[in-house]
């Protein structure tokens, strides 16, 4: 028996929809900002490490291993930001005045799209990060565990994802883009 629908019941979901795009900007900001800290650990390593060739006139023995492995962080928890808080680049090709409804189908595809992609992506990079446990493979100068490299790459990757979700479901319940 089809229970009659509460007038209550769409505002409500509205805004659950919306506090959970919040809690996720919030999310993606702390992730973008560790990131960030990683990058500015990477830019020190090569600083130190030119500084050493200069006085030292040697290398800094493991600076590849460590900026590689900033980087990586960066990079890959720079991502879920970028899709949470609209940084991503867009291209207007043609008026959406005169597109109307072929733009709103599109608006809806994007992100349902974008967290099929990064669900596709994560499934993959899932296995070859099991592979390089499995093997048990490490960094070449500093022997840093190579599934380290991959536990940043997966949670940007499944951040991502979860991101692009939650603002397909907002632009579905509130017809929001970003």
């Amino acid at each position: 028996m089809n229970q009659p629908r509460d007038i209550h019941d769409e505002p409500q979901l509205r805004a659950a929809v919306r506090r959970l795009d919040g809690a996720m900007t919030r999310i993606t900001d702390i992730f973008a900002f560790a990131g960030m800290a990683a990058l500015i650990g990477a830019i020190a390593v090569v600083v130190i490490d030119i500084v050493w060739r200069r006085i030292g006139g040697q290398s800094f023995i493991g600076a590849v291993d460590l900026t590689q492995f900033c980087v990586m962080a960066a990079a890959s928890w720079a991502i879920p930001h970028a899709f949470s808080t609209g940084a991503h680049v867009t291209v207007d090709l043609f008026g959406k005045k005169h597109f109307r409804a072929f733009f709103t189908v599109i608006d809806a595809l994007i992100p349902l799209t974008g967290a099929a992609l990064m669900a596709f992506l994560f499934y993959l990079s899932w296995e070859r990060a099991m592979e390089q446990l499995a093997y048990g493979d490490v960094s070449q100068n500093l022997a840093i565990p190579m599934i380290l490299f991959w536990v940043f790459l997966l949670s940007g990757l499944a951040l991502s994802g979860l991101v692009c979700f939650v603002k397909f479901l907002k632009f579905i319940f509130t017809g929001e883009t970003i």
